[in-house]
């Protein structure tokens, strides 16, 4: 070089290629036209000029530095080092603004923004792509301003703000068609595919996602091209067009192999392993999971391993293995926990949840569904919180029966649903209000539920969500009593399911099929779908399906009056129920709940059986079982207490010992059916006589049907309490005033008449007490209750004469004999010797009452006067 000047020319023509180069993404060729301008001005100018050199060393040297910063960042961020990555990035936003670099600052927001992404960081995510975008416009970069608004978009997608996502998409779309950047153009199609895809508008998707393979092609970018190939196919598999799903997948594949794209190759492998699953290709489905972990395994992609952990996951969950599942599902979430991953942390406990639901451990199903959903509402992630209110939904219904709770968690996930516009999980949230109706018996509501999914569902192509509906018809069909078209729509659901390999729905249908066929009397169609059920629920390691089949082949077995068959059912199904509720551990809310949702039918159908065959002490025992069950792990759990009651038979011994412990007493044991009612009368001397009433009720008004007995029961004193216009009764020592209800609280909580109730008295005295008055002669009765008779006032009972129960005799309730024995068996100075304990206003809470969801308000009164009590005892 002749002079400074041109020396100085050269040094500002290689910053401006060595500035392009690094803009562009190549920053090793960067890096070296950067060494070579620090030559000459190491050699030209540091000679004449030492200030002006300083100066240029400078710049160079922190572009260099800027430079290796942000490799650092990208290989740290591949290789899922997000803490590394973060702090290179900064590192080098803090130079880019030092050096009043506005293009690199913005450069770094963006890329900050895409980082805190992939952590689940959204808040953070937001303020720095908004942050880039407003530098991009303010320096007037086009095509800069078209990426901040896809990042955007993407980001908005995740957190579930599908219309704002929309938006922000076409706007980097209309940009880039602006300034004719083609590769821009197609980047913006395939997201806009994708979001549509997501809101199940699948023909949208498809035009976009095609429009975007067209110019990858046309451009040449084969990497782009492969992206889009593999798009299409996800979306042919949603849509159920699996031979052209595999085609386009296998296309992308072939691409990244050709290029040496190893993370693309990897992630095209997964999707030909999730599709081969949904083809029912179990092995081919492994060994495509398996080549994809391999691979981000040896490139460090800890995010995609993960991925692929939850994968195999997955599909070992849906072939039945669910140990290995559930291995590989904990490695996905101790990774994600590992690299800060809460999005993917979420789904990890979300599947874990589900998996765990399938096992039947359900205080850990409910844990870590709770936790997902913690997660996805401290995240903001719309979408994934309303997948897990729908996962608390499903679990509270199906496992526990706990109604009302069930309601509210699918309501808010449906709330979620429409409101970010995803239809799959619209259609599904509507669909199991439907099961939820269906099971309380409200048919129409039921009806209108499903009709709302399967009008939503049109035109997505959910085909397993298309044979649940088709379940679901079915099912409302056989509760009308249209068998013919309940099979019709059962068959339907079937052979989808077997075209999809969906197994579990394969498990539900054979087990519709079987009902059926079971209430059309066609019982030789009915044990084969129901025993094709229990090996397939045995298969697949299901353990609440497995006791269903066991309770419907011994009510099958019975109506052949093979007594000796359905018996063995019924202690086998006990058997799982047992192992069912172990898994509950000591929640005594869920094993109450469990107890009613699914426990009683077989004890209860059990105790008949034996009753019908002249073994009654052993339907007393099994009657027993029932009651007890809950209580005796309770104290065995809390207490130490050495368990008091065991379904094997061969312990079924000794229970009428505990009555002779009572001095002057017997015990009068009820059990109601649907039309009969069964008594056990254990005297003090250990003697138990056993009677059996038919029932036959009068027609309900209003319906024109008869009741079941326990129906009657229930809804005989729902109306019994104080009357509408009266005040407590007045049990003051004269020191105290009356206290009457606030009017509002009275006009609501009444709809009494007295002559239908002491219709209602009358009648549960001819039914419950005339049969085995003869029976009772001692001064004090020990009543155990069926749970149907909890809110029978016995002794209001009166006879014909209008002589009360309460008149001839003491009267006890108890829960069950076990809870009677505890009492019994405590040690003497167990409990305090003097004083009295006063129990009075229960807080009941919120409970289903007549097919709704009340909040049941305290006992008018109770409060004052278990005080009243409580001052005249002292």
């Amino acid at each position: 070089m002749d002079s400074v000047k041109e020396a100085i020319s050269a040094i500002f023509r290689g910053k401006v290629v060595a500035d392009f180069l690094r803009k562009t993404g190549r920053v090793l060729q960067a890096t070296e036209v950067y060494k070579k301008c620090l030559i000459i001005i190491h050699s030209q100018v540091l000679v004449i000029d030492i200030s002006l050199a300083n100066s240029m060393f400078c710049a160079i040297y922190l572009a260099i530095i800027w430079s290796m910063l942000h490799k650092a960042r990208k290989m740290f961020q591949s290789l899922n080092q997000y803490d590394k990555a973060r702090e290179y990035q900064e590192k080098a936003l803090a130079i880019t603004i030092e050096i009043g670099d506005r293009y690199g600052e913005a450069t770094n927001y963006g890329n900050l923004g895409t980082l805190f992404q992939s952590l689940g960081h959204y808040d953070k995510a937001r303020e720095y792509q908004e942050k880039a975008l407003a530098i991009k416009i303010e320096i007037g970069d086009r095509d800069g301003e078209a990426k901040s608004y896809g990042n955007l978009g993407t980001l908005f997608q995740s957190l579930g703000h599908y219309d704002k996502a929309r938006e922000y998409q076409e706007k980097a779309l209309a940009i880039t068609i602006e300034i004719g950047d083609r590769d821009g153009e197609a980047t913006s199609y395939g997201n806009l595919g994708t979001l549509f895809q997501s809101r199940g508008h699948y023909d949208k998707a498809r035009e976009y996602q095609e429009k975007s393979l067209a110019i990858k092609i046309e451009i040449g970018d084969r990497d782009g091209e492969a992206t889009s190939y593999g798009n299409l196919g996800t979306l042919f598999r949603s849509l159920g067009h699996y031979d052209k799903a595999r085609e386009y997948q296998e296309k992308g594949l072939a691409i990244r192999i050709e290029i040496g794209d190893r993370d693309g190759e990897a992630a095209s492998y997964g999707n030909l392993g999730t599709l081969f699953q949904s083809l029912g290709h179990y092995d081919k489905a492994r060994e495509y999971q398996e080549k994809s972990l391999a691979i981000r395994i040896e490139i460090g992609d800890r995010d995609g391993e993960a991925k692929s952990y939850g994968n195999l996951g997955a599909l070992f969950q849906s072939l039945g293995h669910y140990d290995k599942a559930r291995e590989y599902q904990e490695k996905a979430l101790a990774i994600r926990i590992e690299i800060g991953d809460r999005y993917g942390e979420a789904r990890s406990y979300g599947n874990l949840g589900t998996l765990f639901q399938s096992l039947g451990h359900y205080d850990k199903a409910r844990e870590y569904q709770e936790k997902a959903l913690a997660i996805t509402i401290e995240i903001g992630d719309r979408d994934g919180e309303a997948t897990s209110y729908g996962n608390l939904g499903t679990f509270f219904f199906f496992c526990l029966g706990q109604h009302s709770e069930a309601e509210e968690c699918i309501k808010k996930a449906l709330c979620i649903k429409k409101k970010i516009g995803e239809k799959r999980g619209e259609a599904n949230s509507y669909r199991n209000l439907t099961g939820l109706f269906l099971s309380l018996g409200m048919y129409a509501e039921a009806d209108k539920y499903l009709n709302k999914a399967m009008a939503v569902r049109e035109g997505i192509g959910d085909r397993s969500g298309e044979a649940a509906d088709y379940r679901h018809l079915g099912l409302i069909s056989c509760k009308r009593g249209e068998y013919d078209k309940a099979l019709e729509y059962f068959k339907k659901a079937f052979g989808i399911y077997m075209k999809i390999g969906e197994r579990e729905g394969l498990l539900a249908s054979y087990s519709d099929l079987g009902f059926c066929f079971q209430s059309q009397s066609k019982y030789d169609m009915a044990e084969k779908y129901l025993n094709q059920a229990l090996l397939l629920s045995r298969d697949i390691g299901h353990n609440l399906n497995e006791f269903q089949c066991l309770c419907h082949l011994s009510v099958l077995k019975a109506s052949q009056c093979h007594l000796e068959e359905a018996t063995l059912h019924l202690f086998q199904a006990i058997q799982k129920f047992d192992t069912l509720r172990g898994f509950l551990k000591e929640n005594d809310q869920f094993q109450i709940s469990f107890l009613e949702k699914h426990g009683s039918f077989p004890y209860k159908f059990l105790s008949w059986l034996l009753s019908s065959t002249g073994k009654s002490q052993d339907a007393l025992y099994v009657e027993e079982l029932t009651r007890a069950r809950g209580l005796a792990d309770l104290m065995a759990a809390r207490y130490s207490v050495q368990e008091q009651i065991s379904s094997d038979p061969q312990s079924w011994c000794g229970i009428q010992g505990i009555i002779t412990k009572e001095a002057e007493c017997a015990c009068l044991y009820i059990s109601v059916g649907q039309n009969d009612v069964r008594f056990w009368i254990i005297k003090a001397m250990g003697a138990i006589q056993f009677l059996e009433k038919k029932v036959k009720l009068d027609l309900k008004k209003g319906t024109g049907i008869v009741p079941e007995l326990d129906e009657f029961f229930k809804e005989a004193f729902r109306s019994q309490a104080i009357l509408p216009e009266q005040n407590c009764e007045d049990r003051s020592l004269d020191d105290t005033e009356l206290t009457s209800l606030p009017y509002d609280k009275r006009s609501v909580r009444r709809d009494y008449d007295a002559k239908d109730f002491k219709t209602s008295l009358d009648l549960c005295y001819k039914i419950i007490i005339a049969p085995v008055a003869s029976l009772l002669k001692q001064p004090e009765i020990i009543i155990v209750p069926d749970s149907c008779l909890y809110q029978v006032p016995f002794a209001a009972l009166a006879d014909e004469g209008g002589k009360y129960l309460s008149d001839s005799c003491r009267i006890r309730m108890i829960p069950s004999l076990t809870t009677l024995k505890l009492v019994q068996d405590s040690p003497p100075d167990y409990h305090s010797q003097t004083g009295a304990l006063i129990v009075g206003d229960p807080v009941v809470g919120t409970v289903i009452y007549m097919g709704r969801c009340r909040n049941m308000p305290p006992l008018p009164c109770a409060r004052k006067e278990a005080e009243m009590i409580g001052e005249f005892l002292a």
